[in-house]
């Protein structure tokens, strides 16, 4: 029962996380003219990747897509405009290879060989060359987008390939034995995984009574511009697998210290260090992104 309230807790905060990134997010990059519609500040439109690619990197791209498309459903279903022209269509023509694994359903319904990029009456997903053969352009509304909708857009993995997909961490014990583990959420802060910018490693270490359930424990630095954050960071192992992953979770966030500084234009030294214990690993994230692609000064 334990691990059943995790699994549905990571995905659930996962799906929360999306709701609250693409809340002011109308959906550009579906149409060339905005069509009146809002558009996004630069800096909100940096925030957004950053807060994707570490939402990828958390949670692999497998996971991380199929919430992102049961998110984009809904948002799906609030709209209500059509194209207007065929003109308005932005092409999304790349090809996929090995179409049958569209598991998350970012591919044509129709040809089944680029990515869609209309919804038709029948809230079939086509690309713009198949909307224009079978579909009537006034009944035929854009695909719901996030601006960081590239990020997500991975058609997912077979059945076979999940208990060997993820990226794994080998450690090897002082009485020769070594092992993998999965990376999990671990991959933020792990040297070729991480999404955060000027990113280095600075020391990592294992510790606890089981191999099993190891504690991680690592210590990095992120520096973008003139702002810096040094994370010392405590993971601890999860062998439980994901729902129908068919892999153990991997390395579950415990705890953090997040120290950051900042150099103002100008500047020659940064000002005092912002140190804060972080026990919510979104809550970190908001930090961190915010602190590295907030408004400059």
């Amino acid at each position: 029962m334990i691990a059943t309230t995790q699994q549905q807790t990571a995905r659930d905060r996962l799906l929360a996380e999306m709701e609250r990134l693409f809340a002011d997010d109308a959906g550009l990059g579906a149409l060339v003219p905005y069509n009146g519609r809002p558009d996004m500040t630069e800096e909100a439109k940096e925030i957004q990747m950053a807060w994707a690619r570490a939402l990828v990197a958390v949670h692999g791209r497998d996971r991380a897509a199929s919430v992102y498309t049961k998110y984009a459903g809904r948002r799906q279903n609030t709209v209500t405009a059509t194209i207007g022209s065929w003109a308005n269509l932005v092409l999304a023509t790349k090809p996929i290879p090995r179409w049958d694994r569209d598991i998350h359903g970012f591919l044509c319904f129709s040809c089944v060989d680029t990515f869609a990029t209309v919804v038709d009456a029948d809230d079939e997903q086509l690309c713009n060359r198949c909307a224009r053969e079978h579909s009537a352009v006034e009944t035929t509304r854009p695909l719901w987008h996030a601006y960081s909708h590239s990020k997500f857009q991975f058609p997912g993995l077979m059945a076979e390939e999940r208990t060997t997909s993820e990226i794994q961490l080998f450690i090897r014990y002082q009485d020769g034995e070594e092992r993998a583990y999965v990376t999990g959420e671990a991959a933020l802060l792990a040297e070729k995984t991480s999404p955060l910018p000027g990113f280095t490693v600075v020391s990592a270490q294992t510790h606890g009574d089981s191999r099993d359930t190891i504690n991680l424990t690592v210590e990095t630095r992120a520096e973008r511009q003139r702002r810096s954050a040094e994370i010392l960071a405590t993971f601890a192992y999860d062998p439980e697998p994901e729902q129908w992953e068919g892999h153990a979770y991997g390395f579950r966030f415990v705890s953090a210290r997040l120290t950051t500084r900042s150099r103002q234009l100008g500047q020659l030294d940064p000002a005092d260090p912002t140190v804060i214990e972080h026990t919510d690993l979104y809550r970190l994230l908001d930090a961190l992104i915010t602190h590295l692609y907030g408004s400059q000064k």
